[in-house]
């Protein structure tokens, strides 16, 4: 005999006519409407119905607008290490900023491990310990020390890979963490005096800053690594690091780092392959959109770019192709997002462009960038000093 809720249930559902639960469901984390696709035959197959699929897109964007639609953000180059504060309602105004003291006389690339938290920027170079964070805005900035593993080893070469930068809102804390990589250095004729092979080669390891302690720990976990720095390989959202790692045919995953619990997870990566081209054209770019974490995907020789959101982390399921954005001719590669559904890429051209997914328009910014080192970011203004933590 069936229960008095479940035939109060069936009777409800019955009686919601697919148009009024179509927009319910619209308004729905992406988690929860996959759960929920089981209920009713017609809500299996949501992500098939164009009309649905509209509805979430609509909202998806829609829920993420400014009141007044504009917002600043940070641009940096490669040319030159120059860095631009851009504003205005299609980033007409451009303001030259001067890089803290440790970059200023600095002839390697600067990157910028998005996003910037209350005012802080996370600032460092490729395989350097040098990690700095910065605030515009008061002009302060903090050389983070050195660690234990940044002692000189005989015959051996350290380089560093920052992974991520973010807030542990449970100890009101900011982290950073980085992979240290050893080399041998030597030839394979250097022996010792005795003739036995000099062994110091250290291990590598994964290492965590905490700025309450201004100190750097070793994490005993084997995460995996990155092994690109490019421009949307790590992002952050909510207290978890994320970047991923290919393997052999793109088979492969994202990584989430909890800066609170300091525990990590992978997620296998979405694979929509294309029998007209090969699989290592298939580039792959992390963004953060409406706060999810959201997979670009784009083969190199067509002019469109998939996007897909995740709805649950370690769920390779849950991956959603979301967008199918162009054929955007000349468009080589994104470089970054805003706010209001905007994508922000660079042309064959070099010149720099938005284009926004609500409005499917697409606006130059008037400002060149570089073959693959350029860089747009959020940008948070906050006059709070570095060091302020709630006690």
């Amino acid at each position: 005999m069936k229960s008095t809720d479940s035939v109060t249930a069936k009777k409800v559902s019955n009686h919601i006519h697919d148009d009024l639960a179509f927009l319910i469901l619209s308004k729905l984390p992406l988690k929860s409407l996959k759960r929920f696709s089981c209920v009713r035959k017609s809500w299996a197959r949501l992500f098939e119905n164009l009309n649905f699929m509209n509805m979430y897109r609509n909202y998806f964007i829609s829920s993420t607008y400014e009141d007044d639609g504009s917002y600043p953000v940070l641009m940096r180059r490669m040319v030159h290490h120059v860095l631009y504060l851009l504003f205005g309602e299609r980033f007409e105004n451009k303001v030259k900023l001067d890089w803290p003291p440790p970059y200023q006389e600095d002839n390697k690339a600067i990157h910028i491990l998005g996003p910037i938290i209350n005012g802080i920027v996370c600032l460092y170079q490729w395989r350097d310990p040098v990690v700095v964070l910065w605030n515009p805005t008061t002009e302060e900035y903090k050389v983070l020390p050195p660690s234990p593993t940044e002692l000189p080893v005989l015959y051996e070469e350290d380089y560093y890979y920052v992974h991520g930068f973010g807030y542990d809102h449970v100890r009101d804390d900011y982290k950073v963490i980085r992979y240290v990589e050893y080399l041998d250095v030597r030839d394979d004729f250097e022996d010792d005096i005795e003739g036995e092979p000099i062994r110091l080669l250290r291990d590598d390891v994964w290492e965590i800053y905490n700025l309450r302690s201004n100190s750097w720990r070793k994490l005993d976990l084997d995460l995996p690594r990155a092994h690109h720095g490019w421009v949307g390989v790590y992002v952050y959202m909510k207290g978890v690091c994320h970047w991923y790692q290919d393997e052999l045919e793109h088979k492969g995953y994202l990584v989430s780092f909890d800066l609170c619990n300091e525990v990590f997870c992978t997620t296998p990566l979405p694979l929509y392959m294309n029998d007209s081209f090969d699989s290592a054209f298939l580039l792959r770019y992390l963004m953060v959109l409406n706060d999810h974490i959201a997979l670009i995907s784009n083969y190199v020789e067509m002019t469109t770019f998939d996007i897909s959101i995740l709805g649950e982390l370690g769920v390779k399921e849950s991956w959603t192709k979301l967008f199918i954005i162009g054929p955007l001719p000349c468009i080589e590669h994104p470089i970054g997002e805003g706010k209001n559904g905007d994508l922000f890429f660079k042309r064959e051209d070099g010149e720099l462009v938005r284009y926004n997914l609500s409005t499917q328009v697409i606006d130059e910014l008037g400002l060149k960038g570089d073959f693959d080192c350029c860089q747009i970011v959020d940008y948070e203004e906050s006059s709070l000093p570095i060091g302020h933590i709630n006690d």
